[in-house]
């Protein structure tokens, strides 16, 4: 069984012959930094090169940038919109016409044809791209201080969006996508379900039916606890989740028991990957259960931190295959 169709058919609760063996997000500089000390080879820089050379299925990402090359910088917390004025200064520096590098994600496209490789797109969420702009801070109180300005900010994101998207996929249908949204902590959301309701949930109704159209799989990308607002994206359509972080409180089985065709990716908790060979495994014995219920490819539940030597990292890497084949039998 090829990749395309393996990773398809396990999120699609259909029969595979093992499940995807993937690395869903890049590596952290340093944890590259310390491979290469350990062995690494160091021409290796690409993510996708790295996963290739660790025998990991293969699967390409493409972020759909909002900004363009003129934004200026600035710091992340402090934002640069405060008002409608400066929102509608800055957006000549916002939606870019070219979105991707046509030749690239048309190499791509060929590949997936064939069967041999994953394609999956990235757009800012409704959550993420205000929080981007406003700041940190300047965003939460912006649902109240600033409400046109955030309605305006999604209005205009859902077109680029939209437009961003046929674009796309004119060149190549991805296989799925995420929604960037980052909008929890280990304690839970950090809105509430009204605030969700009045401000993400009109755009996500309006977009999630074009990805449906296209054959693609709407998933959201949150850090943190993301479980009481699993029902909010749902309801409007959304399919599933990643990295669902261990250590926020996140526990993949119960989100399966309120959800049976919830589809999920992450859940391996990473904090165990620095612990050695038993540690891992009794971690891979603990989601194994789930991965015998299709809709779910284990992945570390976000990237694997510095702490991992290379040496547990390829045990890692040894128990995926293992335990991806077991849960098939």
């Amino acid at each position: 069984m090829k990749d395309r169709e393996r990773f398809l058919n396990t999120l699609n609760f259909k029969p595979v012959d093992r499940l995807p063996m993937i690395e869903w997000a890049g590596w952290w500089d340093k944890t590259i930094d310390r491979w290469k000390k350990e062995g690494l080879p160091n021409d290796l820089e690409d993510a996708a090169e790295i996963r290739e050379y660790f025998g990991l299925d293969r699967v390409r990402q493409y972020w759909l940038p909002t900004r363009k090359s003129t934004f200026p910088k600035a710091e992340r917390r402090k934002g640069v919109v405060s008002d409608m004025e400066s929102y509608i200064q800055i957006k000549e520096h916002l939606y870019p016409e070219e979105v991707f590098d046509r030749e690239t994600v048309a190499k791509w496209a060929v590949e997936q044809k064939r069967g041999d490789m994953v394609v999956w797109i990235t757009l800012d969420g409704f959550f993420w791209f205000p929080r981007e702009l406003f700041g940190v801070e300047r965003h939460l109180y912006a649902f109240y201080d600033r409400p046109k300005v955030m309605r305006a900010m999604n209005q205009d994101l859902l077109q680029y969006n939209l437009r961003a998207l046929d674009q796309f996929c004119q060149v190549c249908r991805p296989d799925f996508m995420t929604f960037a949204e980052d909008m929890s902590y280990n304690h839970g959301p950090m809105i509430s379900k009204s605030l969700f309701d009045e401000f993400m949930a009109p755009y996500y109704k309006q977009i999630v039916p074009r990805l449906k159209e296209y054959g693609i799989i709407p998933l959201v990308d949150s850090d943190g606890n993301i479980e009481s607002m699993v029902s909010w994206f749902t309801d409007v359509g959304i399919e599933g989740f990643l990295p669902l972080e261990r250590q926020s409180g996140v526990d993949i089985l119960r989100l399966r028991r309120e959800n049976s065709r919830l589809k999920m990716i992450g859940g391996y908790d990473k904090m165990v990957m620095s612990k050695g060979e038993e540690e891992m495994r009794a971690e891979f014995e603990r989601i194994l259960p789930m991965m015998r219920q299709g809709g779910y490819i284990p992945s570390v539940d976000h990237q694997t931190p510095p702490e991992v030597s290379l040496e547990n990292y390829r045990i890692y890497l040894k128990l995926l295959n293992e335990y991806c084949r077991k849960a098939t039998q």
